[in-house]
């Protein structure tokens, strides 16, 4: 097996990158660290050109990320919580999704753990969230979701309750099972709800949720590819156009500000 860990942590043999190295060492499998903050991941233009069929005018590492992850048997996304939320590189990569949609079949074959490092579990926050939006924008199959509190260096695995979560990746990752935490959406996964009414909802697939968290109502938002087709090839692909025919007037109406 070979497993692609991708980190946003500056910090070399840090938790995130000690974390993928036990994992792929448990599993006998090769492993390739994609540092994020090494690599240079430009904001998204939003031209669409990715939804024409056309290669992105901007010339960065994506590409590059892409092909790590079509040649690699599983991805491990290992990366820790900044105030509240994942680091910038990571979110910079998440905005350049658009561009995993050819690949969305190739992908969603290859299994993904998600891996969350907090120092103070106060402060987590929705950074599991994000984390996970990445594999879902990546189309990627996410098995677990899972938060793990090492404020030390190397307490990744100095830690039992830790080293038994990372145990969990490696035989979920071999297995194929998927693996749901307390407090997570059965759905997708999710740690971070909205409420409605006397429902919850998972923001990420938007199922309806009760405060159990018991699926009222199954939602396939970031799940489905035929919701990204439609989404993406269609939808966004209309409202290109519709801007296109009132270019003009929208112009006009912003002048003023201009």
């Amino acid at each position: 097996m070979k497993i692609l860990a991708i980190t946003a942590s500056e910090r070399k043999n840090g938790n995130s990158e000690l974390a993928a190295k036990y994992v792929a060492k448990k599993l006998n499998a090769d492993l390739e660290i994609l540092r994020l903050t090494k690599m240079k991941i430009e904001p998204c233009k939003a031209c669409y050109a990715c939804l024409y069929g056309k290669e992105c005018e901007v010339d960065d590492d994506v590409y590059e990320i892409l092909t790590k992850i079509e040649e690699s048997d599983a991805v491990i996304i290992s990366s820790p919580v900044y105030f509240l939320d994942a680091t910038s590189k990571l979110k910079a990569l998440l905005d350049r999704a658009f561009l995993a949609l050819p690949h969305m079949d190739s992908f969603s074959k290859k299994r993904c753990i998600v891996l969350t490092h907090h120092g103070f579990a106060k402060g987590r926050g929705w950074a599991s969230a994000t984390h996970l939006m990445l594999a879902r924008a990546f189309c990627l199959n996410v098995l677990a979701n899972i938060e793990i509190h090492a404020t030390l260096p190397a307490e990744v695995v100095a830690k039992k309750e830790n080293v038994e979560k990372l145990d969990l990746a490696a035989r979920l990752l071999l297995s194929g099972e998927k693996y749901v935490a307390e407090g997570q959406c059965p759905v997708c996964l999710n740690t971070v709800f909205r409420h409605a009414d006397d429902k919850l909802i998972c923001p990420i697939c938007l199922s309806e949720l009760d405060k159990e968290l018991r699926v009222l109502k199954e939602g396939k938002w970031w799940l489905s590819k035929e919701w990204f087709e439609e989404h993406f090839f269609k939808e966004l692909l209309e409202l290109k156009e519709e801007f296109k025919k009132r270019k003009g007037e929208l112009k006009r109406a912003a002048e003023w500000l201009l």
